[in-house]
């Protein structure tokens, strides 16, 4: 049987079993995700997390980070951190780029060393993030290989967008503040009946008083899909530090077209007239939101490019593209 490792040592406590209403983030969610997808490919997989005690779930060991060593595979992967895959000299060994690191954050968190003795692979989760890797790191092989959508926001009934509920729902230095200065100070977005939702900032939760924007806490897929089952559309300026956007992917799988400045990833993410809008500046986005607010016609066209992320982006798809990887590094 084939036999992969996957190590995801962030600094949140998680596991296969952390339940569903539980909002993780996206390196945490997208291991389960794929971990999952490859045991139902007949691997056997081990996950090492940050957690007490072990636990098999969905065909997947569920460990300890302490013991990852101690459960032998063929391969393994390691998000963003190539240091533990030193405990792993039999493995052919990869590095799952979810996050830009630059020179001086590699030097900062001792990444680079370890690279360029082990020269492991890496697989990117986006061209625009492959292509931004300087040389220095000198990975072994270069891949791409995007993420998944999770089938809560694959499988429900989409949105018909009959109402002006528009959602932010990325992290907020990505852009925020930009789409909040629009909402409160352009009459054009006022005048259309729009509201902002914003999910998961560190502003305080409040009551729904029926105002231009609310501000919601951090929930889980099913919750966020159910909400994204009535809104509009969602706004993403984007950041350059963005390698995938999966709110976005995630928006748009459930119908949603994605208005952003196409920064960063969110210019792989927004196809302009397909699935969304690209706007650049602060007029283009405002006159965006008016449009996709107010023209119906607009919405539709741009909701059923959305919606071909239903199939284009699965885990499924995104489990055989990794296993050509790990067969490879078997090999």
């Amino acid at each position: 049987m084939r036999r992969a490792t996957f190590i995801c040592a962030t600094r949140v406590e998680f596991g296969i079993d952390t339940p569903a209403t539980v909002g993780l983030g996206g390196i945490e969610s997208t291991n389960i995700a794929l971990a999952r997808a490859l045991a139902r490919r007949g691997w056997a997989v081990t996950l090492a997390t940050r957690r007490t005690g072990s636990v098999e779930r969905d065909g997947v060991l569920n460990v300890p980070l302490a013991e990852a060593g101690r459960h032998p595979a063929d391969a393994v992967v390691t998000s963003n951190d190539p240091r533990p895959l030193r405990d792993f000299p039999d493995a052919r060994r990869i590095v799952w780029v979810h996050n830009p690191i630059n020179l001086e954050k590699a030097f900062r968190k001792r990444y680079l060393l370890p690279i360029l003795a082990l020269r492991p692979d890496a697989v990117f989760v986006g061209s625009i993030a492959a292509a931004s890797m300087s040389p220095v790191f000198a990975y072994r092989r270069r891949r791409v290989i995007p993420h998944g959508i999770a089938p809560a926001f694959r499988e429900p009934e989409p949105t018909r967008g009959t109402g002006r509920d528009f959602v932010y729902a990325s992290q907020p230095q990505r852009g925020l503040e930009r789409v909040l200065t629009l909402w409160r100070t352009v009459p054009a977005i006022a005048a259309t009946g729009a509201r902002l939702h914003v999910f998961g900032s560190d502003y305080p939760a409040s009551t729904d008083t029926g105002g231009p924007v609310v501000f919601h806490p951090r929930v889980g897929a099913a919750a966020l899909a159910a909400f994204y089952a009535r809104a509009r559309a969602m706004v993403c300026p984007g950041s350059v530090d963005e390698t995938f956007c999966l709110a976005a992917a995630e928006a748009q799988a459930m119908g949603l077209p994605v208005i952003t400045a196409g920064i960063g990833a969110l210019s792989e993410r927004v196809q302009h007239g397909v699935n969304g809008l690209i706007a650049p500046t602060d007029r283009d986005l405002a006159e965006a939101i008016v449009q996709v607010a107010g023209n119906d016609a607009v919405w539709s066209a741009l909701s059923a490019g959305a919606l071909l992320q239903r199939t284009a982006l699965t885990w499924d798809r995104a489990a055989i593209l990794w296993e050509a990887v790990l067969d490879d590094a078997r090999a």
